[in-house]
């Protein structure tokens, strides 16, 4: 990937992770006829649109949230996973933008160990019922967490697998944390947490991304 694609990729996540809800109407983004057009076909068509755009491997399968945003000038769509269980020795796509306007998509990846790689092509994550149970279980042991709040997420969580515990990081707009548990009493250690300094929305010479929030009927 291009280091200017993982520059806009990582600014429309946050732009995803600290979005206010609004109603469509009162989206004050001023629209062009085609991003107009594509916005009235309703959220779940233009990521249909988007899909075909990543490959032929990918469907919604793979992710637990979508975005639909725009600049007034063009869309994007991103797709992204923010809870993940890695086990040892994995790779996996975990988040995806497709900017429907310049039919041009970004992906990044997510590894463990850090610096593991491999020849075969990477394959786009998949929440196995298996990886539910492990992330239930750290969720479980942190404690400031509830597992009611899975669905809900908004953050960037990355959960490792090593040989005797886990290896957590929570990524959020303002905080980063890490914690480790152990593997067979749940017990956690190592909790750390440090200040990050907020991120400027994504822009450029046309306007900032926001993402939009379809009616529900829309949707």
């Amino acid at each position: 990937m291009k280091k200017k694609g993982i520059h806009i990729l990582i600014q429309l996540i946050l732009v995803f992770s600290s979005c206010y809800a609004q109603d469509f109407k009162n989206n004050k983004i001023k629209m062009n006829n085609e991003v107009k057009e594509l916005v009235k076909l309703g959220k779940d068509s233009i990521i249909q649109l988007a899909l075909p755009l990543i490959d032929e491997k990918a469907s919604l399968e793979n992710f637990t949230h979508t975005s639909v945003q725009t600049n007034g000038n063009e869309i994007y769509v991103v797709f992204s996973n923010p809870i993940m269980y890695l086990p040892i020795n994995t790779i996996f796509y975990d988040i995806v933008g497709v900017n429907l306007t310049t039919k041009l998509s970004f992906k990044s990846k997510v590894v463990n160990p850090i610096g593991f790689t491999t020849e075969k092509s990477i394959p786009y994550y998949k929440q196995t019922e298996d990886f539910k149970k492990k992330i239930e279980f750290v969720i479980a042991a942190i404690g400031s967490f509830d597992t009611a709040d899975i669905i809900n997420f908004k953050d960037q969580m990355r959960i490792l697998e090593k040989e005797d515990y886990y290896d957590i990081s929570v990524v959020s707009e303002m905080q980063e944390s890490w914690y480790k548990v152990k593997k067979i009493t749940g017990e956690m250690y190592d909790e750390g947490h440090a200040h990050l300094e907020p991120e400027p929305y994504f822009e450029n010479d046309k306007g900032t991304f926001k993402e939009i929030h379809f009616p529900e009927k829309d949707k």
